[in-house]
């Protein structure tokens, strides 16, 4: 399960434009409470690439800095983005009404 939220947070977060490795992995841990360890967001970032849900480029910010890989959504990936809000949004609601049914 935390994969599939993992998914969803980063696909949003990319949404917002391209970001670094180490700066998704940030971000994810501090704003949506994803306790992540390094290694898994790199194979997921790949996998994303590979699925063509992202792309990836290489840039160099101030000179004798070294580079960082970005990563940006693409328009599968935004697609990809709405089919799981949808998705995510309606289990959230049904396990909701679920989890509150005993109390009213």
């Amino acid at each position: 399960m935390l994969k599939g939220l993992a998914e969803l947070a980063l696909l949003s977060l990319l949404d917002e434009g391209p970001r670094y490795g180490l700066e998704i992995l940030e971000s994810l841990r501090r704003d949506a409470g994803l306790a992540l360890a390094e290694g898994t967001i790199y194979p997921l970032l790949h996998r994303l690439e590979k699925a063509k849900l992202t792309r990836a480029e290489w840039r160099l910010e101030d000179e004798g800095a070294h580079p960082r890989k970005y990563y940006a959504l693409t328009r599968l990936g935004r697609a990809e983005l709405v089919q799981q809000l949808a998705d995510w949004r309606r289990i959230n609601a049904s396990l909701d009404a679920f989890l509150e049914r005993r109390r009213t």
